[in-house]
């Protein structure tokens, strides 16, 4: 008799220093589906042959690392496991390059993807202040670091003087990050997220806010809508231009059109905690698929 073949392995990384990854839902879905399950925390000091050792069950890394600073970490570790000819899910190139926020305007203006326009600032006194007041004559603008989490490098400015406090202020938080200015696009405070898995739409609800920033607060309301086949196929089609099998995009309506703001390379699944555990079995079952494939 043939010996027994040994199980394939989903690696995740995922950050500890926010939660016990043992007792979430995925690692608990992949092992009702009979696989195996390694865990890369990104904060642990690991060893390339260590990591190689730890890993060579995998063909499929899902990198869960949701927020920063923690990302920049698992993003070494996201290209490490690729040069190791590990296929890591969503790659260090969308995690890094389409989730950069002017990056992801100029890969939607190829595209012809609903966006708000869009103007890369350089810091400091290096910009044009009377482009810079031009634009402001005209509606308010957004400024973001390219790599905000959270709504924590994101101002809205009115006017010029607006504009230098609020740009100062998100330079002390983060000197290293670019900033772009974003068109405002009036959300009543209404804004929407469609969660992605394998390109294709799972979720999109509404996310009902006190603040225009859509933050994510606690004291944000989410429920789920259904969508007609335009706006789904706009999602499930700007999910594929930007290479990302698994994401969420953040949406607002306006004056009957719809705009993505910005991507999610690593989406939060709960924001309908009864529907948690269906988007987990479903992102659970495309990872064991895509283990398959490869194993």
């Amino acid at each position: 008799m043939g010996s027994k073949r040994k199980k394939l392995s989903v690696g995740i990384i995922y950050y500890k220093t926010y939660h016990d990854y043992e007792d979430k839902m995925l690692p608990s879905a992949l092992k009702k589906i009979e696989m195996g399950v390694v865990l890369l925390p990104a904060e642990e000091q690991i060893d390339f042959k260590e990591i190689e050792e730890k890993t060579k069950r995998c063909k499929i890394i899902y990198n869960d690392t949701v927020c920063q600073p923690i990302l920049f970490e698992s993003l070494e570790l996201s290209k490490t496991l690729e040069e190791l000819g590990k296929k890591v899910i969503n790659s260090s190139y969308s995690f890094f390059y389409q989730e950069d926020k002017w990056m992801f305007y100029l890969k939607c203006l190829e595209h012809r993807i609903p966006t708000p326009k869009t103007y890369l600032i350089p810091k400091e006194t290096r910009y044009n202040v009377k482009a810079i007041k031009e634009l402001l004559k005209n509606k308010p603008m957004v400024l973001k670091g390219v790599f905000s989490d959270n709504a924590k490098l994101v101002e809205k400015v009115t006017n010029y003087p607006m504009f230098l406090k609020k740009l100062r202020r998100i330079v002390k938080m983060d000197p290293t990050s670019p900033i772009v200015a974003q068109e405002y696009i009036p959300n009543s405070k209404k804004s929407y997220r469609a969660t992605l898995i394998n390109y294709k739409l799972r979720q999109f609800i509404v996310k009902i806010s006190k603040s225009w920033k859509q933050s994510g607060h606690e004291r944000e309301h989410f429920r789920s809508i259904k969508i007609n086949k335009k706006l789904r196929h706009l999602c499930e089609r700007t999910a594929k231009v930007l290479g990302m099998q698994v994401c969420g995009l953040d949406l607002i309506f306006n004056d009957g059109k719809w705009y993505i703001i910005e991507a999610n390379s690593s989406p939060s699944m709960d924001f309908i905690y009864h529907d948690e555990r269906r988007l987990v079995k479903a992102l659970a079952n495309y990872l064991c698929s895509e283990s398959k494939k490869l194993g």
